[in-house]
């Protein structure tokens, strides 16, 4: 039995307020039921927390309520707007691909300069770019063993990309007066030549293949002042050259040249670089060129044809006009590099189209033939074209001019430095010494416009 203690009466207590709770036992501690009890308060607090929080925002949904008729608040965002034109943004993605696409297309079909020729209002799109090929494999025996050809397997490879081209006028009807060679371009017809092989060809210009096979060429384009042509045929299925980087040269680097001297067809020779970078010209009033000196032979007759490296790509223009002939074994072709802008203009306008001239004939006095001849170095005036406006001016045969644009001239080279920053129709200004009857040299000075050069157009023949 147990005896009567305050904690019992504590828990007599508990029993009469709180029928619902357990009486506990031994094993449950009347601590344990205290402790229960205490948590009953919180769900007040939370509820009182709840009530004053929905009032707060019963007071701001008031404000907002009543700060809605004032123009000068923000109003609320209420939803995020969506993208209501996605047929306008898909509309412009295509065209933005649609115009990159057609320039690509275009480029491809019409070549690098189409746009230029829109601009420029010559009706002519068509603009050109020399194809990339490739050379059908060979047998083993044909190739070096770090890949290149033997000169046995650039003979095989490129000289079907070779052929020998015949000029006739209409006084010499029964014989060609002017022989050379050609390298086939692309596969249905155009060809490379030298200038000075087509040049006053009236009558008509023959074109043989390697295979016999004979065409009538026509002149698409002739440039006589860096000496390079370019001819057509009505042909298809030829084997073009492939043409390579000619400032990948090296000295010493083994090289063979294809043409047709003397009007041997399919000749071959072969031999090393012998210089880079030579600035030559064929005549005394033409530009230098980029030329490639060789120990290889040439000969009249090769004029037009290849310079092939042993990949069997060709590097340059060989011609017999810019052979040293007063010496052995010292031969020059034009770099392709160099050769090839002027031949894509060659094709797409037929010319080379806004190229100034002065319009004088001069010899060039150097420093050194300055000394000697006691005559001022510059340029010594041998002829004046009547129809420039240079003729216009004050000078005369004889005279020097030393100075073109405030700049120093005393060769050809300096000349087209100069005049080939302007088009043609601007204006010029030149120093000039003209002797007296003292013998005294007095200066003046004269301005001119520059004129056109025609020597580089298109040739009607056939």
């Amino acid at each position: 039995m147990n005896e009567f203690t305050p904690e019992n009466e504590v828990r007599d207590d508990a029993l009469e307020t709180t029928p619902e709770e357990t009486v506990p036992t031994e094993d449950t501690p009347a601590e344990v039921t205290v402790e229960e009890t205490v948590p009953e308060e919180k769900p007040a607090k939370k509820k009182k927390v709840r009530e004053e929080q929905s009032v707060e925002d019963e007071l701001r949904e008031l404000a907002y309520m009543e700060a809605a008729d004032l123009d000068y608040l923000p109003k609320p965002v209420t939803r995020v707007r969506k993208n209501g034109h996605p047929f306008l943004v898909s509309f412009l993605f295509f065209f933005v691909l649609f115009i990159v696409l057609f320039f690509v297309t275009a480029h491809n079909v019409f070549g690098s300069g189409w746009i230029k020729n829109m601009i420029n209002g010559t009706g002519n799109f068509q603009t050109f770019t020399i194809p990339v090929v490739q050379h059908e494999e060979l047998e083993d025996r044909y190739y070096q063993d770090d890949g290149r050809y033997t000169v046995e397997g650039v003979a095989l490879t490129c000289t079907p990309s070779i052929v020998t081209i015949e000029a006739y006028t209409g006084s010499t009807i029964f014989a060609s007066y002017s022989q050379g060679s050609g390298i086939i371009m692309t596969s249905d017809g155009y060809i490379i030549t030298n200038a000075h092989v087509i040049e006053d060809a009236d009558l008509t210009i023959i074109v043989r293949l390697y295979d016999g096979t004979e065409y009538n060429a026509t002149v698409v384009g002739s440039d006589s002042r860096t000496d390079l042509a370019v001819l057509k045929i009505n042909a298809s299925d030829l084997t073009p050259a492939q043409f390579g980087d000619s400032d990948q040269l090296e000295l010493g680097e083994q090289v063979v040249t294809l043409g047709s001297p003397a009007g041997l067809e399919s000749t071959v020779t072969t031999g090393i670089v012998s210089g880079l970078n030579r600035m030559i010209s064929v005549e005394s009033d033409n530009i230098s060129m980029e030329c490639i000196q060789i120990d290889a032979a040439i000969n009249p007759g090769n004029s037009g044809g290849a310079l092939v490296n042993m990949w069997g790509q060709v590097v340059g223009i060989t011609s017999s006009k810019l052979e040293a002939v007063e010496y052995d074994n010292i031969g020059f072709a034009i770099s392709i590099n160099a050769a090839i802008p002027i031949i894509e203009e060659l094709i797409e306008n037929g010319g080379i189209l806004g190229r100034p001239k002065v319009g004088i004939s001069f010899y060039e006095i150097s420093s050194t033939m300055s000394s000697i001849y006691g005559i001022p170095a510059g340029l010594y005036i041998a002829a004046i074209d009547e129809e420039c406006d240079i003729s216009n001016t004050d000078l005369e045969i004889g005279d020097v001019i030393t100075e073109m644009d405030g700049t120093t001239v005393t060769s050809a080279d300096d000349v087209y430095e100069v005049i080939f920053q302007y088009s043609s129709g601007d204006e010029i200004t030149a120093t000039v010494l003209r002797m007296d009857d003292d013998g005294n040299w007095n200066e003046f000075e004269i301005t001119f416009k520059l004129e056109e050069d025609t020597t580089s157009s298109i040739q009607e023949t056939e």
